[in-house]
């Protein structure tokens, strides 16, 4: 230990306990606003875990062997008295989740100071003076955790990684500290040079036969987040063992971490390209008209072109090719990447079918790290509403409100690209219903989707070795039943998982050792994959993950379908739902908050006050359900609730906590509200599905705008029993 840092520990011992002092004072302050609704008792002991916690931690990183400037930066915290970063930064560890991890890069609540720290970090990168702890995403989080994936890989005989990053703060300093980290450990690196689409991330994964791939990226979280996510060998994320495994390691590797991979400059760093070790695969830069120029591929005994086969893998997906290159020229898109990683994967692909009426808007076309037009705490979610009534105000802007009427959609990819979303105009008939214009709801997309890949499949004599019999989909259990239905309609199997495509990748595999195909991966949430089976030589594979290019050539194909009917596609949409056997489908899903997380320790506090809430209302509405006298929402009873519960918070929430979500079904078992925790950030979210039968070309404006009004209010309802 050498005189600074003695220097630096000392000095924190000696204002220990004062500093813990001032922490139980702030905290008793902030939280004081909970004191007539909860048990005083409760309050006084969560205070006492809160402050514990951020002392032990403290300490921790004080003891630990991490570059003194880091603790300098503590230390001048505290003298300045910034309990709230302090215990943010320090009152717990980031835990490993189902792929990765995922946190905030800066802590402050404040706009402002938030996006000062952004800046510095973006600017100055690891000599940043903003503050850092095991609570956020940082160098020293970051190599713990990469250190404990390095021993997982090593003892599994792993010895070859992709590694990729998105457009966020720190992205590409991070992949390089990995590179850094995996060379010197004698692995082989495939390392992108510019920021990369997940999708590509894992198709490269599978294609250079790589055991494991990273992705630095916080996916669609808003600026202030970053993180990694993992892909396996399969090209999909790790199964629940793998998980289990790696966060062993990750949360055994105490000492085996090499602090002096941070001594390097990496806004500088330059690797050796003729090592046999290292593949580097780079992307064209882009011009002034917004074009890509040729390939530039660096690489040792690799024969393709990365960047153009991951496209073309794409394009071979179509079904009906003829109908898209009769049609893609008549299509008109609006488009924009959030200022993420798809633009460049799109513009190729809309070259490549045929796809030349195409508006990007400007300012959200190519990779801006602080999202200029986004606010600090807007989530970046394709399904998000708020964030499509930004992209369709940017287009009109640089635009006009009548060039918007003129395109089929606008659509955009978030930041990572995994995921789509798309805005459709409506027509005059049924603007009273839904205004100018609408997102279309990923489960009206998936309907269309399955329907059209289905019908395809079916009136196809030459796809003879697609038997219908071994046909499957899977879907996240809050995805729209209408999946359901029409599976059943063509009599394909379709399986429910958990939230996430982590359970619904883990489904997909062990159907493939049943010699089943899968024509869909569903999520409610905008994530859309197809993973076929690569054990049968004719089944089509892309990769086992979401594919927010995969969903935007799919749509085009579908419109190019519409276009050669003289239809649209809510034409399509009312066809499906027309038909019932089908069905109408109705699905409203509502946040809370409304805009923005429960952030911070109060907004936690108040997170676990709504779960205490909710726990409270299921057991009144099963007491009501046993004495034959049910809740009423809506005039609709709750007829029976299930609980969905894989017990990874029960330590944290009690036995059987429903981590997966609360289901209250309303007379049926189509019609339901689903609430439950979000699983990327601390949100709530209420999930309404009513399904209706006999609607016609007759009745139908009636009939969307009745169940629009229901599931909205049956949402404003549940929020209420359960706030």
């Amino acid at each position: 230990m050498n005189f600074k840092q003695q220097d630096n520990l000392k000095q924190f011992k000696k204002i220990k306990n004062k500093v813990k002092a001032k922490i139980i004072s702030f905290l008793k302050n902030e939280l004081s606003y909970f004191d007539d609704d909860v048990n005083h008792d409760f309050l006084t002991i969560k205070i006492t875990q809160i402050s514990e916690n951020v002392l032990t931690n403290l300490q921790n990183w004080m003891e630990q062997k991490i570059p003194e400037k880091y603790k300098e930066i503590i230390l001048l915290s505290i003298k300045e008295e910034k309990w709230f970063e302090i215990i943010e930064s320090f009152k717990q560890e980031i835990a490993f989740g189902t792929s990765g991890i995922r946190g905030k890069l800066v802590v402050s609540l404040d706009k402002e100071n938030s996006l000062r720290d952004l800046k510095l970090l973006n600017d100055y990168g690891f000599s940043s003076t903003i503050l850092r702890g095991p609570n956020s995403i940082n160098e020293i989080s970051l190599l713990k955790h990469i250190s404990g994936l390095l021993n997982y890989m090593k003892k599994m005989k792993m010895s070859k990684i992709v590694v990729g990053y998105d457009s966020r703060v720190a992205s590409k300093l991070f992949s390089r500290l990995v590179t850094n980290i995996f060379l010197t450990s004698n692995f082989s690196v495939i390392l992108f040079d510019e920021n990369n689409t997940l999708p590509e991330l894992s198709y490269a994964v599978t294609n250079y036969h790589a055991d494991m791939g990273i992705e630095i990226t916080a996916s669609h979280n808003d600026k202030r987040y970053n993180g990694y996510k993992l892909i396996t060998k399969f090209g999909s994320p790790p199964s629940e063992k793998i998980r289990e495994e790696i966060a062993k390691e990750i949360f055994n590797n105490k000492q085996n971490i090499h602090y002096e991979f941070l001594s390097y400059n990496y806004q500088n760093i330059t690797f050796n390209t003729k090592s046999k070790k290292l593949i580097i695969i780079k992307k064209p830069q882009l011009n002034n008209s917004l074009k890509c120029v040729d390939f530039e591929l660096h690489e040792h005994n690799v024969d393709f072109d990365l960047h153009d086969h991951y496209v073309d893998d794409i394009v071979n997906l179509i079904f009906d090719k003829n109908t898209v290159k009769k049609f893609s020229s008549k299509i008109s898109i609006g488009y924009c990447a959030l200022n993420g990683t798809g633009y460049y994967s799109a513009s190729k692909l809309f070259g490549k079918i045929g796809v030349n009426k195409i508006k990007y808007i400007s300012k959200m076309i190519l990779p801006d790290s602080l999202f200029p037009l986004f606010d600090s705490e807007q989530i970046l979610d394709p399904s998000d509403t708020y964030i499509s009534k930004i992209i369709v105000n940017a287009f009109t802007n640089q635009y006009s409100k009548q060039e918007f009427d003129q395109l089929d959609f606008l659509c955009y990819t978030d930041p990572d690209a995994d995921r789509l979303g798309i805005l459709i105009k409506i027509p005059d008939s049924e603007k009273h219903i839904y205004g100018n214009w609408k997102l279309l709801k990923a489960n009206d997309v998936w309907s269309l989707f399955l329907w059209y890949i289905l019908k395809f499949i079916s009136e196809n004599n030459k796809i003879k070795f697609l038997d219908l019999n071994k046909l499957f989909i899977v879907k996240s259990f809050v995805t729209s039943d209408s999946l359901l239905y029409i599976s059943n309609k063509y009599k394909i199997k379709c399986i429910d998982g958990k939230v996430g495509f982590t359970d619904l990748t883990d489904i997909v595999r062990k159907e493939w050792k049943k010699n089943k195909i899968n024509i869909g991966m569903f999520e409610e949430s905008c994530g859309f994959g197809v993973a076929g089976n690569p054990n049968m030589p004719l089944a089509k594979f892309h990769i086992l993950e979401k594919d927010g290019l995969l969903s935007l050539a799919i749509i085009i194909e579908i419109l190019s379908y519409a276009k050669s009917q003289n239809m649209s596609l809510i034409d399509l949409l009312d066809k499906i739902y027309f038909d019932n056997e089908i069905g109408y489908f109705e699905t409203y899903r509502r946040e809370l908050p409304k805009k923005g997380i429960f952030e911070g320790f109060k907004g936690e506090f108040h997170l676990e006050k709504i779960f205490k809430n909710i726990e409270n209302f299921c057991v009144i509405a099963n007491q009501k359900i046993k004495s034959n006298d049910p809740i009423m929402i809506c005039n609709l009873p709750i007829s029976h609730i299930k609980k969905y519960s894989t017990g990874k918070y029960d330590s944290k929430f009690g036995k059987n906590f429903p981590d997966e979500g609360i289901r209250f079904f309303l007379d049926s078992n189509t019609n339901h509200i689903t609430i439950r925790s979000s699983g990327t950030e601390p949100k709530i979210r209420i999930f309404v599905q009513y399904r209706i039968t006999n609607i016609n070309k007759n009745n139908h404006l009636e009939k969307k705008l009745y169940v629009k009004n229901l599931v909205e209010k049956l949402s404003d309802e549940i929020e209420k029993l359960i706030m």
